[in-house]
């Protein structure tokens, strides 16, 4: 494998999990404390990042440094990290939704018991 390729993988892993992800670069950049120039031409494989940037990076989109430089990920694979990161951002919109109904009800129920009390 030459630098080329690594530089080529690198590159392509990084749009594809911050894809996956639902990043913009903007985003991704802000996360990693890195310019979004930079993030673009990291992308477009025509930058190559320090071993620091690598790790901001790599803690941004939460994976191991490694991941980066993985050659494939099996389907399997990406289809169930998809499938979790869909899930936690369906479940999180639920919890958000059942917590604000409950809050709604409950300060309902209080304003109603009150008022009826005071109404007495």
């Amino acid at each position: 494998m030459t630098e080329s390729d690594l530089r080529h993988i690198l590159s392509k892993n990084i749009k594809t999990l911050r894809n996956q992800r639902s990043l913009s670069q903007i985003e991704l950049a802000e996360k990693a404390d890195i310019s979004i120039p930079f993030l673009s031409n990291i992308e477009r494989n025509i930058k190559w990042p320090h071993p620091k940037t690598l790790v901001k990076i790599a803690k941004a989109l939460d994976v191991e440094v490694h991941v980066l430089f993985q050659k494939k990920k099996s389907t399997q694979s990406a289809n169930a990290q998809d499938t979790i990161i869909k899930f936690k951002k369906d479940i999180t919109v639920s919890l958000r939704k059942s917590v604000t109904a409950a809050i709604n009800n409950s300060i309902e129920s209080i304003c109603t018991h009150y008022i009826d009390d005071i109404t007495d």
